[in-house]
């Protein structure tokens, strides 16, 4: 992980966070569609022990990261499959 808040893969190639996940359903379900489309990602969850879970419930489970390119695919991927399955009364992030 960089300063910056980037990672860079074996490739030497940047990921940025793209989205946050609400929730590990959410994660897994992007893992799936993403590796089913050979798109490079890494999720990035926000777990601490010691704060038993308190990120995941204010702020999601986590970051989706990506590579610049690849961030619209990703983006519509989500919008596509995931929020536009969501009910109405849930937050969107």
């Amino acid at each position: 992980m960089l300063d910056n808040g980037l990672m860079m893969d074996k490739d030497d190639e940047e990921y940025e966070n793209i989205l946050i996940l609400a929730n590990m359903v959410e994660a897994d379900l992007m893992e799936r569609l993403l590796s089913e489309q050979d798109i490079p990602y890494y999720i990035r969850p926000w777990q601490d022990v010691s704060f038993d879970g308190i990120f995941v419930e204010r702020k999601g489970y986590g970051w989706l990261m990506g590579r610049r390119a690849d961030e619209n695919i990703i983006r519509t991927i989500y919008k596509d499959r995931i929020q536009s399955r969501k009910l109405p009364n849930e937050n969107n992030v």
